[in-house]
């Protein structure tokens, strides 16, 4: 009888090392995941970062396309000796503009990915939770059936100290810390 319990806790052992590679893999995946969010994270940082540079640059374009308006008023006004400049003036405007738009186009690319990046990103978080839940729930599973073999085997036998929880300390059944 003692070969039997002895045979059944090298097995529970077993069973419980077994339990815990499965759970280490669960959470190598996770970390796998992990991983893979951190580049994702940097380059919507890189991203934010290039649309605050870009909206900063548009409003200093639109800084200077008010200036330049100013200036053309002033151009109107003494036509005579500032007409070379008015049309240099012009012909800078027109190439702030379409920098201006080409902004604006790359401001609402960057937007599209930040928001694909985001949606991957939550993708990956829910990935891992569920990677989570299972590992637990197998181990949690596995270790009920197990307990339910003992009570089947031995019905005499309280297994009510028995947890997923407690840890085996010099000898003793103690809670987990």
């Amino acid at each position: 009888m003692e070969n039997a319990l002895n045979d059944e806790l090298r097995s529970l052992r077993k069973d419980k090392a077994e339990l815990r590679q499965k759970l280490h893999a669960k959470h190598q995946d996770a970390v796998e995941l992990e991983s893979k969010l951190v580049p994702m994270r940097a380059r919507i940082a890189e991203l934010e970062e290039a649309q605050t540079a870009g909206e900063a640059k548009m409003t200093k374009l639109e800084k200077r396309s008010t200036e330049r308006e100013t200036l053309l008023r002033q151009v109107e006004a003494d036509r005579d000796k500032k007409s070379k400049e008015l049309s240099e003036t012009t012909a800078e405007l027109a190439l702030v503009r379409e920098e201006n738009s080409g902004f604006k186009k790359k401001i609402d690319e960057l937007e599209l990915e930040t928001a694909q990046v985001r949606e991957e990103n939550s993708g990956f978080k829910k990935k891992i939770d569920e990677l989570e839940l299972e590992a637990t729930q197998v181990l949690t599973l596995d270790f009920g059936a197990a307990l339910e073999q003992f009570a089947c085997e031995f019905p005499d036998l309280d297994l009510s100290k028995f947890s997923v929880y407690n840890e085996v300390v010099d000898g003793k059944i103690m809670p987990s810390t």
